[in-house]
């Protein structure tokens, strides 16, 4: 059996840096959100313009 160690708990990080990870994350899912629309739209033209019978 190991032994066991005891994590050593890291410091929270500065507000600061929360503040820009959170506005990065959020601009990401709105890139996402974008791609994902733009997708379903060609999807919805092809669905219409070239149906598989």
């Amino acid at each position: 059996m190991m032994p066991c160690r005891t994590l050593r708990k890291s410091a929270p990080p500065p507000a600061a840096e929360r503040d820009a990870v959170a506005e990065c994350a959020l601009e990401l899912r709105r890139i996402g959100d974008k791609a994902d629309l733009r997708q379903r739209i060609l999807n919805l033209i092809a669905k219409l313009f070239c149906p598989k019978t």
